[in-house]
């Protein structure tokens, strides 16, 4: 299942569109993505038996962040080793772990104003977490996980930095500064999503490769 917000509503995308869910349901749904989390099992129940001849066209302008309103945001620094060497710090044995305000994300279309020519950027693997989650055991992990999108973890670094502590809140939650989308694809839908391929993404010529699965 692939859930994106087309032209502010909750749609399933398929091969032939974007099927509206809440007239596609009859109501039963509301148009709203961010409340189909709370309903997230019973959404894919629906949608299995849902064909897409209800599906119509959309364009790219049309699709918004597939999530605006998260009741938190988690970002996992220094996750793989390229990334620590850059930084020159040596790779942490434990995550080191980040907010960014839920303010800051955008469409994967949108237009992001930069506040400086200090603005950093690094492609990330985002995952929407479906189910409460909390003290849950590793070998349960994927059955909180709702899906996966792609996103950009923008940052403003002399903000970021600044003494006497970081701020990385502020640094990294400028508006726009999560950009995320275009759907939201549910595990099953991945061959293996415990073996994903590497991420990448370009801006002017300059590209950027990662793995999201690289050890840390």
């Amino acid at each position: 299942m692939r859930v994106a917000r087309v032209s502010g509503r909750l749609s399933l995308l398929t091969e032939s569109g974007a099927v509206d869910v809440e007239s596609g349901s009859d109501g039963r749904f509301g148009a709203d993505p961010d409340t189909a989390f709370a309903r997230w099992d019973e959404l894919r129940e629906w949608a299995e038996d849902r064909s897409d001849r209800d599906a119509a066209p959309h364009t790219d302008e049309q699709l918004g962040a597939p999530v605006l309103a998260p009741s938190q945001v988690f970002a996992i620094g220094l996750n793989y080793r390229d990334h620590a060497a850059e930084s020159g710090v040596a790779t942490p044995s434990t995550p080191a772990v980040f907010t960014k305000f839920a303010s800051c994300l955008t469409g994967p279309y949108e237009t992001v104003r930069l506040p400086s020519d200090g603005v950093d950027w690094e492609v990330e693997l985002v995952v929407v977490i479906g189910r409460h989650a909390e003290g849950v055991a590793e070998e349960n992990a994927w059955s909180h996980v709702a899906g996966l999108t792609v996103g950009q973890d923008l940052s403003e670094r002399a903000v970021q930095l600044a003494g006497p502590a970081p701020r990385f809140s502020l640094g990294k939650s400028y508006p726009g500064f999560g950009p995320l989308g275009p759907a939201v694809v549910t595990p099953d839908e991945l061959t293996n999503p415990d073996d994903l391929t590497t991420l990448s993404s370009t801006i002017d010529g300059i590209g950027q490769l990662r793995n999201p699965l690289a050890a840390r």
